[in-house]
């Protein structure tokens, strides 16, 4: 963290992560890219988390390190845990159904909290580094060590009041948080916490990953893609709060040549996306490794952000790791108007904002940026030079000097 060979060195960091690694979920890209962009601004990074069973997409994957294109700068240590959530939800459907989900998650999440303590304790102090409060919290409780620092990074609320409450209990355990959005940043402001103690710090991209996309020609022919078609692309999770729905009803609203490409879908979601898919204006595919994926960035004349408003996590916390990779693919963004995507875009200048859940306004505003390429030519230019400032260097030196600063 410091530069000063007369100061003290950079502490050792623990990111302790309840997550599937390696996993298709973008939490568990966002956690390998930090945990990366940590390394030269922390001692001895890590990551711990729980060895699950995974999903028949992961087990394949050898190396999580190559899986996320990211160096071999820090340590991954799996811990033992008592799960049956995959069991339960996807091999055994019959027990996809209250209380057994349910049962197996708290099985699974108590487990981890006992191994990732055994683990933390035999640690010669530093800084201790989750989004998963429950986890942190228990860590924070048994901690006898003082030179310890357990630093909370919120993505979400609960959604019930006890719920909120309890939430609001154990975050104060925490030494500090680091907020996603503006709107989690001053929601715990507005609770009685201590600003010194809140940093907002949005999520990021690996521009290294995006410099090496091919032109929008060679990623055609390398798609299948018609060189003559014009392209609209969403690259992410299916989940109804991202709003794949609304842009699958803009695609018969596009008049040839278009097509859009719905590309990351997993399970039920897939599914139902998948049944909408004509072959000829709406095509969907599943997940794929993101250096993968992006290749429909790089062959899309236009990519699309159709965030929901109907959800409370879509529309004021969340802060979308694709909202910045689309800046960095150098092609014109269409995104939802909400308040989590003003935070970090102006409209007219890094993308158009259109309302949410509105498929003919997503339509139209498609068309305009193939209609009008000096618009989409600014627009590119413009968000592919402001998205440097959201790289994750950038997000874990900010971080890194806040634990600093702490008193």
């Amino acid at each position: 963290m410091s530069s000063n060979p007369s100061e003290q060195p950079a502490p050792r960091l623990t990111i302790v992560a309840n997550a599937r690694i390696p996993g298709e979920k973008a939490h568990a890209i966002q956690i390998v890219q930090m945990a990366a962009a940590f390394e030269p601004v922390f001692t001895d990074v890590r990551v711990v988390f729980p060895c699950r069973a995974n999903t028949a997409a992961m087990q394949s994957v050898g190396d999580p390190f190559d899986y996320y294109d990211v160096p071999r700068a820090f340590g991954l240590v799996g811990l033992p845990c008592i799960d049956a959530v995959k069991r339960v939800t996807i091999d055994w459907p019959l027990l996809n159904r209250f209380p057994f989900p349910l049962l197996a998650h708290l099985l699974q999440l108590w487990t981890f909290a006992f191994s990732a303590f055994l683990f933390v304790a035999r640690l010669p102090g530093g800084v201790v580094y989750s989004r998963d409060l429950f986890v942190l919290t228990v860590l924070a409780l048994l901690s006898r060590r003082r030179d310890s620092r357990f630093i909370f990074e919120v993505h979400t609320l609960p959604r019930s009041g006890p719920a909120r409450r309890l939430h609001l209990w154990a975050a104060r355990r925490a030494d500090a948080i680091v907020a996603i959005s503006d709107h989690l940043h001053d929601w715990y402001r507005d609770r009685g916490f201590d600003p010194s103690r809140l940093l907002v710090a949005r999520d990021g991209v690996n521009l290294e990953t995006f410099a090496a996309l091919p032109d929008r020609a060679a990623a055609r022919a390398r798609l299948g893609i018609p060189a003559e078609a014009r392209v609209a692309a969403y690259t992410g999770h299916f989940y109804r709060w991202k709003g794949t729905d609304t842009l699958a009803a803009a695609a018969p609203l596009l008049p040839a040549p278009w097509q859009v490409h719905l590309v990351g879908g997993i399970g039920g979601d897939l599914q139902r996306l998948a049944g909408l898919a004509d072959g000829d204006r709406l095509h969907v595919h599943g997940h794929l490794p993101q250096r993968e994926a992006i290749q429909y960035a790089a062959a899309a004349d236009v990519v699309v952000l159709p965030n929901s408003g109907e959800s409370e996590i879509s529309a004021d916390y969340t802060s979308p790791l694709k909202l910045f990779e689309y800046m960095a693919s150098g092609r014109p963004l269409v995104a939802s108007d909400l308040p989590s995507i003003r935070e970090v875009v102006r409209p007219d200048e890094h993308a158009l904002l259109v309302p949410p859940d509105d498929p003919a306004a997503l339509a139209v505003a498609i068309q305009r940026l193939a209609a009008d390429p000096d618009l989409a030519g600014r627009l590119a230019a413009t968000a592919r030079e402001y998205v440097t400032d959201f790289t994750w260097p950038v997000r874990a030196h900010a971080i890194a000097s806040f634990v600093e600063s702490l008193p």
